[in-house]
């Protein structure tokens, strides 16, 4: 083979690569769960500030101004600590297992289970992939819980 041509097929081979990396890239994230496969975007998720592949979405409730609701996507080996930032009533594991620890006391939470924590300073690490639902009434939240999640959001 001509040196030409050596360098002519490299150099396709190069832009195939990267072609092929890019179109990758753009494929949404796969999650497994216990009853079958998700395949999610978090296009339009938001992202956790102490850990970026920590992913949120709010969910509003139209009828109870009052009460907050999050659903949240955390990774596998993923750690947070929210010390009066945020105040958390219950958590429902929709799938995954995590360690949550409030109050002095650590629970493991898995698929389909649910704690009621009532606190604004937790911990929790992931053990698997999780999805979590959190709910609160802002009715319960503390001054400072309400100061950094104003100036959090604007």
């Amino acid at each position: 083979m001509s040196e030409e041509k050596k360098i002519l097929l490299d150099k396709i081979s190069k832009l195939i690569s990267k072609r092929t990396s890019e179109l990758f890239d753009e494929l949404p994230d796969v999650h497994e769960i216990t009853d079958g496969i998700v395949i999610r975007f978090f296009t339009e998720w938001d992202n956790c500030g102490d850990d970026n592949s920590i992913k949120f979405k709010k969910i509003v409730n139209h009828d109870n101004s009052n009460e907050s609701v999050v659903f949240f996507y955390i990774p596998k080996n993923s750690y947070f600590e929210l010390k009066q930032r945020f105040y958390i009533g219950c958590i429902t594991c929709l799938n995954g297992l995590i360690e949550i620890t409030s109050k002095g006391k650590t629970q493991i939470l898995q698929n389909y289970n649910k704690i009621c924590v009532e606190d604004d300073d937790i911990q929790g690490k992931a053990m698997e992939n999780t999805y979590l639902i959190t709910t609160s009434n802002r009715l319960n939240w503390s001054k400072k819980v309400k100061d950094y999640v104003i100036t959090a959001t604007t």
